[in-house]
């Protein structure tokens, strides 16, 4: 009796042990199943249809056209160190972009603003022409050829499939021209200035081939006006190469470029602004990712 009772427990406790050691297998199971491996985590978490950029670019152009506020206008035809030795400001210009998509769909928002100083050609007869000018683009645009917002994250660190996007939009062009006229020796002077903006539809695409994995070209060209708001033409061409790097967990690209811009206003509310001007010169920027 001694002997069937020490079995017996012995029976039982062997029991208990295998049903706790199938239950915890059972449990390790069902985790296996029902949590994803890190992989797949991150393959979903990383797999959404949005995608974002942002870009600063520094502009050093030259500058060909005329500029005229009134009855008084300058004609100008000099390079960015030209400009920089005659100017009263540093003529550089300053450009920012940003671009939000959904798988082929996009949006873009795209600024530049330029401010130059031109030294009159007598110095005691007036202050010279003064012009500032604003351009802001926006639109939508839509990939035609290469991989979606969600496809581009599964391609980090491989040769991309060339990409072609196409866009439509408006160009918003700010410009404010000044020119001050002064009597010597009477101490008299006068400042003609005229400040408005002008709106009109852009249509534009833009061509982006991968020479390596992180090597990368990229053509745009764009143009509107059609006689919207008093602008008879508006245009701009870019080419850059671009460098792509990795800030951390923050992918990055370098980019070295030249860009050209010309616009034909003929326009003005009470003191008419007339205005043929290109400006082109090479540019260096950087774009963000995420």
């Amino acid at each position: 009796m001694v002997v069937d009772s020490a079995f017996g427990r012995l029976a039982r406790k062997g029991c208990a042990a295998s049903r706790d050691r199938l239950g915890y297998g059972l449990a390790l199971a069902l985790l296996a199943f029902a949590a994803p491996s890190p992989a797949e985590e991150s393959s979903e978490t990383s797999n959404t249809p949005w995608a974002f950029n942002l870009s600063l670019y520094a502009w050093m152009s030259g500058l060909t056209g005329n500029y005229s506020a009134g009855a008084f206008n300058r004609s100008v035809d000099a390079s960015f160190i030209d400009l920089a030795e005659n100017s009263r400001r540093f003529p550089i210009g300053f450009m920012g972009r940003f671009e939000a998509h959904y798988e082929r769909l996009g949006f873009y928002l795209d600024g530049n603003y330029m401010s130059l100083a031109f030294d009159p050609k007598f110095q005691r007869f007036g202050r010279g022409v003064d012009t500032e000018l604003g351009l802001m683009d926006y639109g939508l645009m839509y990939r035609l050829v290469g991989p979606t917002a969600d496809e581009a994250p599964t391609l980090h660190g491989e040769r991309r499939p060339n990409r072609l996007d196409v866009y439509a939009g408006a160009r918003t062009l700010w410009l404010d021209n000044s020119f001050t006229v002064t009597v010597p020796g009477l101490g008299l002077s006068r400042t003609f200035a005229a400040e408005q903006s002008f709106t009109s539809p852009q249509i534009g695409g833009r061509f982006i081939v991968d020479i390596t994995q992180d090597l990368f070209l990229l053509t745009d060209a764009n143009l509107g006006g059609f006689g919207a708001d008093g602008v008879s033409f508006t245009g701009g061409l870019l080419g850059m190469l671009g460098y792509r790097v990795n800030a951390g967990d923050l992918p990055l690209s370098i980019q070295a470029g030249y860009k050209a811009l010309r616009y034909e206003v003929n326009g003005g509310e009470r003191v008419p602004i007339r205005t043929r001007a290109t400006l082109n010169g090479p540019f260096l920027g950087l774009t963000a990712y995420w």
